[in-house]
């Protein structure tokens, strides 16, 4: 993958996400306009939630623009990739604006002009804050194309002069990590939850607690032994999440994320099975896990 081809995953996919409202409530974070109010619940914070160790504590029903971000990396990239692309350690801060500016800083990533598109870019409306963020989507003269969270309660696109006082500054994610040809495995599965696989300690049985750092994270090749996923619509499952994630990233249309292994994830299952040369089976074994982008033991 390309440097352009990984710009344009994440822009088509916040591109996708224009005139998502966050919700009231915990309901239905899964519409795009249900549920509509002012609480701060998103699928985006849901989502991410569920990787244990990618932030430092749950943040649904917190401001989440800089959330929304987040998860289109690790929607398109895989939980290590996308966290390493923003510059973020395990357990990280970045789901608040100004650890995310800071995390840029101490890779050598953040510049104040000639933005990019694929760029975070970050504005402060009171001295001395990093109050909102976004995503550029395009740089067109003097204007400033951006497609932002948590704006008016919604995701939506708006348009800056470069030279507008409240822009502080942009983030260059690493784009050169999403040029790997397999991803990061996405965790170990254990008792319902993803945990990243070099964060558990075998001996102990229990998480690791991840060290502190302002560094970005080495790549790591470490593997895992997947789940065998079978067909099961009235059962819920954070490893068909992430199944659904990496088929959906692989354009084979699983709908949404929401850990069903129902007719339409069967359906995407058993396309990307043929299009890799086995039998349609209705699973995820391992071999699929491996086509899909995970390493396997």
């Amino acid at each position: 993958m390309t440097v352009e081809e990984a710009k344009k995953k994440v822009l088509d996919l916040a591109r996708s996400e224009i005139g998502y409202h966050e919700k009231a409530s915990n309901e239905q974070l899964n519409d795009p306009t249900a549920n509509s109010g002012g609480a701060n619940w998103t699928k985006y914070a849901e989502y991410l939630d569920s990787f244990a160790g990618f932030y430092n504590g749950p943040k649904n029903g917190y401001a989440w623009c800089d959330v929304f971000v987040d998860y289109l990396f690790v929607k398109c990239f895989g939980f290590d990739i996308g966290r390493q692309m923003l510059c973020q350690p395990m357990s990280s801060a970045g789901a608040g604006c100004l650890y995310s500016a800071q995390y840029y800083k101490q890779a050598g990533r953040w510049h104040t002009n000639a933005p990019q598109a694929g760029d975070q870019i970050f504005f402060s409306y009171s001295p001395g804050e990093y109050s909102h963020t976004g995503i550029v989507e395009s740089v067109s003269g003097d204007t400033v194309t951006t497609i932002e969270g948590n704006t008016s309660d919604s995701v939506g696109r708006r348009y800056y002069n470069i030279g507008n006082k409240q822009i502080v500054g942009y983030g260059r994610p690493n784009w050169a990590l999403a040029k790997t040809e397999h991803g990061e495995p996405w965790g170990v599965v254990e008792n319902g939850h993803i945990v990243n696989s070099s964060e558990w300690n075998q001996e102990d049985d229990s998480p690791e607690q991840p060290q502190e750092s302002t560094q970005e994270a080495p790549k790591e090749n470490h593997s895992w032994s997947p789940p065998l996923l079978k067909y099961a619509p009235n059962d819920f499952f954070h490893a068909v999440v992430v199944m659904q994630g990496l088929l959906n990233c692989h354009n084979f249309d699983s709908g949404k994320d929401d850990g069903y292994f129902g007719p339409k994830t069967e359906a995407a299952v058993n396309k990307a099975r043929r299009f890799y040369g086995m039998e349609a089976t209705s699973t995820c074994d391992a071999e699929l896990w491996e086509k899909l982008g995970v390493m396997v033991k």
